[in-house]
Parts: structure tokens; C-alpha cells; sequence
């Protein structure tokens, strides 16, 4: 009450209500009070009753009902603020211990997925160097199976050579068996005959110098017509010493094929196998009056006969229409090239044209 008496003044209150004051009497501190809830209609109402015949005890007494009312609904209302102040407050309360729960549960669920992160890149870094350790290995299971294969291609490959190399050389036993075999046929033929025989043999062959010993049968025989020119011999087939063989299917020719390729392998495989000697076949040049060894870089092949030649005998090229080489001199030895130059061939005009050209070739194989 003592900060009322400090705050509410008879000198702050109107002079409506300090006239009411003045005629009313035993006015007490806690009535002083309640002129806090007096208002300005009140104190134009008293203003107005002062003026009539109305007593101001009757005035008095229905200011201070009036006054008494307000503070009671002033209290209650205060009671009712307050109330509601404090179900705020413990709203505020409840959100914030709601707020902390949330960011405790917050936090723990962060540090619950920064745990499973880390354990999912721990378990990605597991995984990640087992791959890793499973490609190595997988790499080296590749490296030493394709190593095996390799080693089993080239054990195959080196028995296929040496089965060829047997073949071949099976052949050749063959082939100088059967040779042995036709001269002691021929040495036991000349052995079986006897010199009346042979010189029968003689005079049979010589008809036109024996024609009155012989006698002469003349007998008529039907011969039969054909378009197709009887078999010849040319002079590069005569001259030749050495028989074209493929190295591949080891087909032998009656004569070169063209530009000594094999037929059969380049039709069959699409692949040109030479078929003149072969580089192993001997160690010096072939040229009768030469003798030369030859090597790896030294070694040629005279594309008239194919005989392996040294680089010496090899120095002029010539044209060679028979072996398919008649645009071009190509390399030439020696001793056919003195054959080549005595045969005149045709030129692309149609006149005759000499076959060999006497410019130096390039040491090549």
C-alpha cells in the first residue's frame, strides 16, 4: 500500500473527486487505493451529481462499489494474466526441454550416421582393396595361362616344324632311294644285255643307215587328231638345275610358276610362298666358277633358275617373260644371264627386244 501512497496523490487526483474528498469524511489510505481505477466518466458523473441536491456520502458510497468492482475485476484479470503467463512459461519450458531432447536426439543420430559412414567406407575400402587383390590375382592367373599358352602354341609349333622336317626329310630319303633304286635297274638292264642285242638296238635306231640289213614292215596306223600342241621343253627348263618346290605344301613343278610364287598356297592360304632353293639348302653360292659362302645379308636368289647366289654374281638384272617378270629386270646370276642375253624376246610392240639389262642391281634380297 505504500507504493499506492507514493503513486496516488491528492493532488494528482481530478477536482471532481477532490471535492467528493473533501466533503466525505473517514477516507482511509487503502480508499485512497483504489481511485487508481477511477476513470474520466467517473469523475464527470460526480461533477454532475455535485451539482444536484445528492448527498456526497450516497456519492461516495457508489464511487467506492464502482471502484471496488474494478479492482476485483482488475485482480481477476491480473490472476488470469498471470496464469496464462505461467502456462507460457512452462509451454516455453516444455519447447525448450523438447528443443534440447531434439537436438540431443539430433545429435546423436548425427554421430550415429557419421559412425555408419565411416564404417561404410571402411567396409568400401575393404571391398575395394579385396577387388583389387582379386584382379591382381585374376591378372596373374590371365598372365600365367596366356604364358601357357604361348609355351603350348610354340611346343606345337616347333613339333609341327619338326614333323615337317621329318617329312621332308623322309621324302627326300625316299626320293634318293627311288633314284638308287632306277640306276641299279638301269646298271641290271645294260648288265642283262648282251652285245648282239645292243647292236640290234643300233641299227633299229639308225634306220636310214642300215636300210637294206633291216627289214621294213609298212603298216598303216589311224592317228588321232587333237587341237592341243604336243609337250615341249624350252631352253630356261633345260638349262635349269634346280626343281621349284613349295616350302609350304611342297608341290613340285615341271617349271617355274609365275614370279616363283606357289599357285595352290596363294589361291588356298592368300599367302606367296616362294617355291626356288631354299636358304638352307646350301651354305655357298651356286654358280659354277664362284664357290662364295654366303650369309644372311650376302644371300640372293637368280630369278631365271632359283638357285641361292652370292651378291657378286647377282650385280646385272634382266627381264624374264617366262617366269612372269616382263616389265621389270629383276636379279639375274651370271650363267643366265648369258642365256637370256643369246635369246631375243618380244618386246611390247611385237618387235624382238633383247631380254637382258646390264644395269647394276641393288644389293637386295
Amino acid at each position: 500500500m505504500s507504493e499506492q501512497k507514493k503513486t496516488i496523490r491528492f493532488e494528482d487526483l481530478g477536482e471532481p473527486v477532490q471535492k467528493l474528498l473533501k466533503r466525505v469524511k473517514g477516507v482511509t489510505e487503502e480508499d485512497m487505493a483504489l481511485f487508481e481505477f477511477v476513470s474520466v466518466k467517473d469523475m464527470a458523473k460526480i461533477y454532475q451529481e455535485m451539482g444536484t441536491d445528492r448527498e456526497a456520502e450516497d456519492i461516495w458510497d457508489e464511487l467506492k462499489g464502482a471502484l471496488l468492482a474494478r479492482r476485483e475485476k482488475a485482480e481477476k484479470k491480473r490472476r488470469e494474466l498471470a496464469r496464462k503467463e505461467a502456462e507460457l512459461n512452462a509451454d516455453a519450458e516444455a519447447d525448450e526441454q523438447a528443443r534440447l531432447a531434439e537436438e540431443a536426439a539430433a545429435a546423436e543420430e548425427a554421430e550415429a550416421r557419421r559412425k555408419r559412414k565411416e564404417e561404410r567406407r571402411r567396409r568400401r575400402a575393404e571391398q575395394q582393396a579385396a577387388e583389387e587383390e582379386q584382379a591382381r590375382l585374376d591378372a596373374e592367373e590371365a598372365e600365367a595361362a596366356e604364358q601357357e599358352r604361348l609355351a603350348q602354341e610354340e611346343a606345337e609349333r616347333k613339333a609341327e616344324a619338326k614333323r615337317r622336317r621329318r617329312e621332308a626329310k623322309k621324302r627326300a630319303q625316299e626320293e634318293e632311294l627311288a633314284a638308287i633304286e632306277e640306276e641299279r635297274q638301269r646298271e641290271a638292264k645294260k648288265k642283262s644285255k648282251n652285245i648282239k642285242a645292243e647292236w640290234e638296238d643300233y641299227k633299229a635306231a639308225h634306220p636310214l643307215e642300215f636300210a637294206n640289213d633291216l627289214e621294213q614292215e609298212i603298216q598303216q596306223v589311224s592317228v588321232k587328231r587333237s587341237t592341243k600342241a604336243p609337250p615341249s621343253a624350252d631352253f630356261n627348263l633345260l638349262t635349269r638345275t634346280y626343281t621349284p618346290q613349295c616350302p609350304n605344301c611342297h608341290a613340285r613343278f615341271s617349271k617355274p610358276p609365275k614370279e616363283w610364287d606357289c599357285p595352290m598356297c596363294l589361291r588356298r592360304y592368300r599367302k606367296r610362298f616362294k617355291c626356288w632353293q631354299p636358304d638352307e639348302a646350301t651354305k655357298v653360292c651356286m654358280v659354277s666358277d664362284c664357290n662364295i659362302a654366303v650369309g644372311r645379308f650376302s644371300r640372293h636368289h637368280c630369278r631365271n633358275c632359283g638357285r641361292v647366289v652370292c651378291s657378286e654374281c647377282t650385280k646385272t638384272k634382266a627381264l624374264i617373260p617366262s617366269v612372269g617378270f616382263d616389265e621389270t629386270p629383276v636379279k639375274c646370276c651370271r650363267e643366265c644371264l648369258v642365256s637370256l642375253a643369246s635369246m631375243p624376246s618380244p618386246s611390247k610392240d611385237g618387235e624382238a627386244a633383247p631380254a637382258a639389262d646390264a644395269s647394276p642391281s641393288k644389293q637386295a634380297a
